[in-house]
């Protein structure tokens, strides 16, 4: 994950909020966030003072404040998620859960409430799943996938080339597939990779 965008999210803050103690636009922020280009000196300085970090762990030179924090982040549980253009997503955080990733892993993750019966009886309504934030998964992989403007929800995911297939594994629940002209109308868009489930008992 991008250092300015963790660090923001584990005070849980919208960009907007941190646009303006740091004195740059919402967009500006999010260039940065997104590494479409990198703050100036004043900026880095001014975002090191805020998070109480150093310019070399803004830029991923430097993983002191990970060792420092036992390499255990804190990751956004979502109770509602939905992405929409650009780089935040909209949804409502239940609470930031401890979630300790390999060392060397500075990718993103997040946790999602599971609602309904889908994917009963081995993902029950009220568990958390962990998800690697990424936009394809191989098949047969759980994913967190939303369709449309609908909350993202957690399913098995099967693609070939004529579209998309989303798999309960509730056995009397039925199946959803699209077509990649609806995938891309809808769209149909994979949130992330779900790799681990902590149940709600």
């Amino acid at each position: 994950m991008n250092k300015i965008r963790f660090l923001r999210l584990q005070k849980a803050m919208k960009q907007d909020e941190l646009a303006k103690i740091i004195h740059v636009s919402q967009s500006s922020l999010s260039g940065y966030e997104n590494e479409k280009y990198e703050p100036d000196k004043k900026t880095l300085l001014q975002l090191a003072a805020y998070f109480g970090v150093s310019i070399d762990y803004l830029l991923g030179t430097d993983r002191t404040y990970a060792q420092q924090k036992n390499c255990c982040a804190k990751i956004p549980v979502y109770a509602s998620l939905r992405s929409e253009p650009g780089p935040d997503n909209c949804g409502t955080i239940l609470y930031f859960l401890n979630f300790e990733p390999h060392p060397e892993d500075s990718s993103e993750y997040f946790g999602i409430l599971a609602r309904g019966d889908l994917m009963e009886p081995r993902i029950c309504h009220g568990d958390i799943a962990i998800a690697h934030r990424q936009t394809f998964v191989a098949d047969g992989d759980v994913a967190v996938v939303q369709v449309a403007n609908r909350n993202a929800g957690i399913i098995r995911v099967v693609t070939n080339r004529d579209g998309i297939m989303l798999l309960p594994y509730n056995p009397n629940r039925k199946m959803f597939f699209y077509t990649t002209k609806e995938i891309e109308e809808l769209p149909v868009r994979i949130l992330g990779k779900v790799i681990e489930f902590h149940g709600k008992c």
